[in-house]
């Protein structure tokens, strides 16, 4: 029971700062900003499967979809299925499929272009003027992806508590 309430301590955690802090980090005139919700969904598949990455990338994309106003259940569709293809990539301790890290940090590459493409594109598509493709994905898909991805490093960098038990 910890072990679910602690991924969504973390998922509320990362809502609150992706709809409030955020900001700050922002770069170039557009915006561009990491999606740390995606980041945590991306975390919940690997470790605890398909179907409580789907419920919390819905629920999750649903209150920033609320929060932000605007395109109410897009953030929660994308959101259910990147948690669903995350959820393919579930550690399971007992059988010898363990994802590496070096995976982690290409799978959240690949989910964090798709999602970026599926929201930018639906976005500008019904309220802007941008219709390029090519344009979209240069201005915004590439660099929100690129950002997601060197904040998703953080990941990386932490060691595994296996690790650290052994080295003692």
């Amino acid at each position: 029971m910890f072990r679910i309430l602690k991924y969504y301590i973390l998922l509320i955690m990362l809502i609150i700062i992706q709809n409030t802090f955020i900001w700050l980090i922002a770069i170039s005139e557009y915006n561009i900003v990491p999606d740390l919700v995606l980041i945590g969904i991306v975390l919940m598949g690997i470790k605890r499967g398909k179907i409580e990455a789907m419920l919390s990338g819905f629920f999750a994309g649903l209150i920033l979809d609320i929060m932000a106003g605007s395109f109410l259940g897009l953030l929660a569709l994308i959101y259910t299925i990147m948690g669903f293809a995350s959820g393919f990539f579930r550690e399971q301790k007992d059988k010898e499929k363990v994802l590496p890290k070096k995976h982690f940090i290409i799978l959240i590459t690949v989910i964090s272009i798709i999602s970026s493409f599926i929201y930018f594109q639906i976005y500008f598509l019904t309220a802007s003027s941008i219709h390029n493709i090519s344009e979209i994905m240069y201005i915004y898909v590439l660099p929100t992806a690129a950002y997601t991805l060197l904040v998703s490093t953080i990941y990386i960098l932490i060691p595994n508590r296996m690790q650290l038990r052994s080295s003692y």
